[in-house]
């Protein structure tokens, strides 16, 4: 008997996740599962994905008043939960960022009315302060039947840090972007786009831009970098999340760096993302801290040779020098030396970045995932068969 699953995803289109929601929604039916996606007004709906979408999530994000988005949350978190109980689903897969209040209501509720809980700790610790309350944290993994980690250091810390149980932790990797790469982009085309010269050498930040992932040592290790190799340039896609692009901003004018950086400060959407990763000659993720990171599967996934921080969450991605290349985390002289060391042979970033291309193909499939995420339901619903 299949098992029915109510993924409930809120963020979807307006925040990266809709290609993350469709291809575990799509998994789980691969492995014989029965998957609804329960998720927000931005994500984009073909109505040929194999699967349904409820779009319940309505006004949750954007400039409205915080009392009213939250007002609208619970909206549309009864619709999904009751609408996922009254349809015979059995578990609710939940993904957490952090957990305040409206996490919580949403595993008291679905507990409630006789669903079972899975929870993805995509972050174990949000990385704002004040954003989390730590008692509800632990709270709601307490409720949680099963929990899905998406690497090591985040199953150790939700046991160190949250006190789950490691007995209810399942560690499953974060898929992959492969099938999301579409054919026939080229470098000029994407570079023409950007109105980035041809013969230049293009660093890319791309993704949410928060404190935790380090864009001023990547501005400052950039202005270090360019100035040995003039032909550097900088490209900058996303928006700021909890902070002020003002202070990136000042270090960019008080270096000069503003004719050769390509600022994108803004949500980019779906059609546009190739184009930032086809322009690359190097990604850098600077990261300060991280459990796992969509952006360097996402990179690595396009082909293109990733540059991250040593820090664990990156480790357990990227081997230096084999699948990618790492520098010192916060040190912006060894990051602008690693700039330098990458692009210095011809083709040798281009061999890395297959290399890594590679692996992700095979480890992140996400075949193998949604059989691992269907054995993760099934113990939830108490089936070990």
């Amino acid at each position: 008997m299949p098992v029915e699953v109510a993924v409930i995803e809120p963020v979807g289109g307006y925040g990266g996740m809709q290609f993350y929601d469709f291809s575990l929604c799509r998994s789980i039916v691969d492995a014989g599962g029965q998957a609804t996606l329960y998720t927000g007004d931005g994500t984009q709906v073909k109505g040929d994905e194999g699967f349904a979408v409820k779009q319940v999530y309505r006004g949750v994000y954007g400039k409205s008043r915080a009392w009213l988005r939250g007002l609208r949350y619970l909206r549309g978190s009864l619709g999904a939960l009751l609408g996922a109980r009254w349809s015979g689903h059995r578990v609710a897969h939940f993904h957490f960022f952090h957990v305040g209040p409206l996490e919580l209501f949403n595993v008291l509720l679905a507990r409630a009315i006789g669903l079972r809980v899975v929870v993805t700790a995509h972050d174990v610790e949000a990385f704002q302060a004040g954003l989390a309350n730590p008692r509800l944290t632990r709270w709601a993994y307490s409720l949680a039947d099963r929990v899905i980690a998406h690497s090591r250091i985040a199953r150790r810390e939700l046991i160190t840090a949250v006190a789950v149980q490691p007995q209810k932790i399942d560690l499953i990797l974060h898929g992959n972007y492969v099938d999301d790469i579409p054919a026939g982009v080229t470098r000029k085309a994407a570079l023409a786009h950007f109105g980035i010269a041809a013969d230049r050498r293009v660093l890319v930040f791309f993704g949410q831009i928060k404190n935790v992932k380090g864009l001023d040592i990547l501005l400052e290790a950039f202005a270090l970098a360019h100035a040995r190799d003039p032909r550097l340039h900088l490209l900058i896609g996303g928006r700021p999340w909890k902070c002020d692009f003002a202070p990136f901003q000042a270090i960019i004018d008080r270096h000069g760096l503003g004719p050769h950086c390509s600022l994108h400060i803004r949500y980019i959407p779906d059609a546009e993302v190739p184009l930032f990763y086809r322009c690359a000659d190097l990604v850098v993720l600077p990261y300060r801290r991280i459990y796992q990171s969509g952006v360097v599967l996402q990179a690595m996934s396009h082909g293109s040779p990733v540059l991250v921080s040593d820090i664990a969450g990156m480790l357990e991605s990227v081997h230096d020098e084999q699948t990618g290349f790492v520098f010192r985390s916060e040190d912006a002289m060894h990051l602008a030396q690693r700039i330098a060391e990458a692009l210095a042979v011809p083709g040798h970033a281009e061999c890395i970045a297959a290399a890594g291309l590679d692996r992700v193909r095979k480890r992140n499939d996400w075949t193998l995932l949604g059989r691992q995420a269907m054995a993760s339901y099934r113990r939830a619903i108490g089936d070990v068969s």
